[in-house]
């Protein structure tokens, strides 16, 4: 079957509506809401018409390097399957090399394989918070993550580079800094918000305690079931969330927990293809946070816990009570990359069990 050729040029005034129509049947309504295309905004057309487009972003990096930043890919529904995404990102690259770009960058939610799964073709790959401070140093990366808008909460959205990362990153090392950062986080939002008795060793170790079993058991029940499916994953931290999470804390005396998540182990995989093992994946991931808050509750109303460790418990409700809402009871954007969504695009009924027990731990607050 004859397809016309594409063609690339950068956004005219008169293309701007069809760009922002474009968007609008590409992203979900938050983030359509917040895209105004830049004039360096590069469209791919067909027969005249506005199939995909990318911005395009030249930046310094440090040492005073040229980088390269791709923002908003898209392309139609009706066009997607046919190259378009590839074809643009080639562009860009070819844009980046004319000016000497010697890395390149780009965001994609963990989930997202239809784009991410571009840019892994391509030679990138996801740089860990590890690799991007031996890369950049602190300063660089806090640069590069202003640069690229890191700072405004894209919950489960990677860094990705090219050229790819080099050395392998740790998941062990990189839950155990998300532990720590979020036992942090909860201490701020209890000392702000005045649900914790300050920060005293009892209520500081009964937090540690609470993040740390509510973590873990949810991690250890999404990898029982994914094992039980022979599906191999492996943690991933969502380091840009953090900033997000302590402005909460600070501002709202809120605890916004941003766990990380399991991913697949394989460089290439597709989310439609294992929507089936993901969903009972992250199933049994959030029914162990609400089985762990629901016991919290009973020892609370039942006044079973010993006075000396009452106060972990009540940490443990607290911090099993903000995940429940998020992890169940919100699967959309932009909380996509919770373990709601992934139940609710595997099986509704399933979702709307746990949303009915979710919901129920804020009826009998």
């Amino acid at each position: 079957m004859y397809s016309p050729a594409l063609s690339f040029r950068w956004m005219r005034d008169d293309n701007k509506r069809a760009v922002r129509a474009l968007a609008r049947r590409t992203f979900p309504m938050l983030g359509n809401v917040l895209f105004s295309p830049p004039q360096h905004t590069l469209v791919a057309e067909r027969d005249g018409q506005v199939v995909g487009a990318v911005v395009l972003e030249l930046f310094m990096l440090p040492g005073g390097r040229q980088g390269g930043v791709m923002f908003w890919l898209m392309t139609d529904p009706e066009v997607r399957g046919s190259g378009v995404g590839g074809e643009l990102i080639e562009a860009g690259l070819r844009f980046f090399e004319e000016h000497g770009c010697q890395e390149v960058f780009a965001c994609v939610e963990g989930f997202n394989t239809s784009s991410s799964n571009l840019f892994a073709a391509r030679g990138f790959s996801i740089l860990s918070l590890g690799e991007q401070l031996r890369r950049y140093g602190l300063v660089g990366t806090l640069a590069l993550w202003l640069k690229m808008h890191r700072f405004g909460g894209d919950v489960g959205h990677f860094l990705w580079a090219r050229p790819k990362s080099t050395s392998p990153d740790s998941p062990a090392l990189q839950w155990l800094v998300s532990v720590l950062a979020s036992t942090l986080v909860f201490a701020l939002a209890g000392w702000r918000g005045g649900s914790l008795e300050g920060f005293d060793p009892a209520v500081v170790l009964g937090s540690t305690l609470a993040i740390l079993a509510l973590f873990g058991l949810r991690e250890a029940a999404m990898r029982l079931a994914a094992r039980s499916q022979g599906l191999s994953v492996r943690y991933r931290a969502w380091e840009s969330a953090f900033p997000l999470s302590v402005g909460i804390a600070l501002t709202l005396g809120v605890f916004f927990p941003t766990p990380g998540s399991v991913y697949p182990r394989s460089g290439a995989w597709r989310y439609q293809d294992l929507v089936p093992k993901l969903g009972p994946t992250a199933f049994a991931g959030a029914s162990a946070v609400l089985v762990f808050t629901w016991a919290a509750w009973a020892l609370m109303r039942f006044d079973m816990p010993p006075p000396e460790i009452a106060v972990w418990v009540r940490a443990a409700y607290v911090a099993g009570l903000s995940l429940a809402l998020l992890d169940v009871l919100l699967p959309f954007s932009p909380f996509v990359s919770y373990s709601g969504r992934r139940v609710w695009d595997w099986n509704h009924l399933a979702w709307g069990v746990l949303a009915v027990a979710a919901a129920g731990l804020f009826l009998v607050r």
